[in-house]
């Protein structure tokens, strides 16, 4: 596959939208004389004619709608077959890459570190290796609905990184403007989660420790590893919550994006800045391994 399916997907794409466009103008502006060229006649004639017109226009329109859609979601697909695909190719080895499936529900949930809501998606998601650490990764939105609106937990990705070590205890570290954070009240062991205070001031002001043994959390939040993460807040747009449980750390990127989408396909593409936009968007990925130094010893043995 080269650029050139990626445009053609994309033109198929802008022909379909123009049609609808130009039809259902042409439609509105029909209806407009229709209705002139009417006024004085029997209502009921004017109604069946206004009804046998309207219901066909109206499937025509549904159908090139249904149409542009498919056409809309082909479009995506081959983009991301040669954008995304690519670039994870050349980052990444014992790569898996789904685009139609997210990380499982449970494995978020179990967590007890984020509302469960009353809805859930997720997709893109992409596992694999880097220097050696393990993770997974997908777009999650979480939302739950009231009676009048719908508001969303959480939208942005949820990364996992998975080590040999396993962790003794639970630890919680969540920025203090994460939105809808949830605090367990006791861990896995029965004990409590107590909230933890380091030395550093510029940590506390963005940042809150939770964990079921004080000492777990001191062994494993050292001084270094507590300054790489100011320092990863400081370089990533959204809200961060990171939680070290069993053999895993979940990351939470509350950024209300979704990762590896193409434009809009009115949208001329330029093959290098996609390039660009893509491999800056796994970089997200690569910067949690290499910031927070996930492949040291305190997390593989």
């Amino acid at each position: 596959m080269d650029f050139s399916f990626v445009e053609e997907a994309r033109l198929t794409c802008v022909k379909k939208m123009k049609t609808v466009n130009i039809i259902s103008f042409s439609v509105f502006v029909f209806f407009i004389v229709l209705g002139t060229l009417l006024n004085g006649f029997n209502f009921f004639i004017s109604f069946v004619i206004f009804f046998a017109f309207g219901m066909s226009v109206g499937c025509y329109i549904f159908l090139s709608m249904t149409y542009y859609n498919y056409e809309l979601a082909r479009y995506r697909d081959v983009y991301k077959n040669y954008f995304v695909e690519q670039s994870l190719n050349k980052t990444f080895t014992d790569l898996h890459y789904d685009r139609a499936s997210g990380i499982d529900s449970n494995i978020i949930f179990n967590t007890s570190m984020i509302k469960k809501g009353d809805h859930y998606s997720s997709n893109d998601l992409i596992s694999g290796k880097y220097h050696g650490v393990n993770f997974s990764q997908s777009d999650v939105e979480i939302t739950i609905s009231t009676s009048d609106s719908l508001s969303i937990i959480f939208h942005g990705r949820w990364i996992i990184f998975e080590f040999p070590k396993k962790f003794v205890y639970r630890i919680e570290v969540v920025q203090k403007d994460f939105p809808d954070k949830k605090i367990p009240e006791v861990g896995p062991s029965g004990r409590k989660f107590e909230q933890q205070v380091v030395e550093s001031s510029k940590f506390h002001d963005k940042f809150e420790i939770y964990a079921e043994s004080g000492l777990e959390a001191f062994y494993v939040l050292d001084p270094a590893l507590i300054d790489r993460i100011i320092t990863l807040s400081d370089n990533c747009k959204g809200k961060l919550l990171l939680c070290f449980v069993d053999n895993r750390l979940h990351i939470a990127l509350h950024d209300r994006k979704d990762a590896f989408e193409p434009p809009d396909p009115m949208k001329e593409l330029d093959e290098k800045v996609e390039f660009d936009k893509v491999n800056s968007e796994l970089k997200t990925i690569t910067d949690f391994i290499d910031y927070l130094k996930l492949d040291k010893k305190i997390f593989v043995k």
